[in-house]
């Protein structure tokens, strides 16, 4: 299991507002109700191999996608201090090595996890709760 699929596992493998969760290279794909999935994959910004954060798809399983979003980590947990200048926290994939270049807390990857739950549970149906998430080491 890459780096990718551990985080994608421990941010939201445990939410039961997702149901029968498959994890595979960078993706995360699970069902909301009978008719709904959402898809969740790093994305980089422009910079080859600089993953800045989770793109989340709704999409309905006989009519397509119904809604799309990007979530940045520095949306979330704000900029870093590096010497000098101030960067937005990312993973990296660089010669194969798959590692979060700037430290991201539990705590933020909670939420991060949070933020992206809450924009999903505008899409589940009436009646269903959202359980709080806890990650897992």
């Amino acid at each position: 299991m890459n780096l990718f699929e551990k985080e994608l596992r421990a941010m939201f493998g445990s939410n039961e507002m997702l149901k029968d969760f498959k994890c595979c290279g960078n993706s995360f794909i699970a069902k909301l109700d009978e008719d709904l999935r959402v898809k969740l994959r790093f994305v980089t910004g422009g910079v080859s191999g600089h993953y800045i954060g989770i793109e989340l798809k709704l999409i309905n399983r006989t009519e397509g996608e119904v809604d799309g979003q990007i979530i940045k980590f520095s949306d979330v947990t704000g900029l870093r201090n590096i010497g000098y200048d101030k960067i937005e926290p990312y993973i990296w994939d660089y010669n194969g090595k798959i590692e979060w270049y700037t430290p991201v807390t539990a705590q933020e990857k909670l939420k991060i996890a949070e933020a992206i739950s809450d924009y999903i549970s505008m899409y589940q149906s009436e009646g269903l709760t959202v359980v709080p998430l806890e990650l897992q080491n």
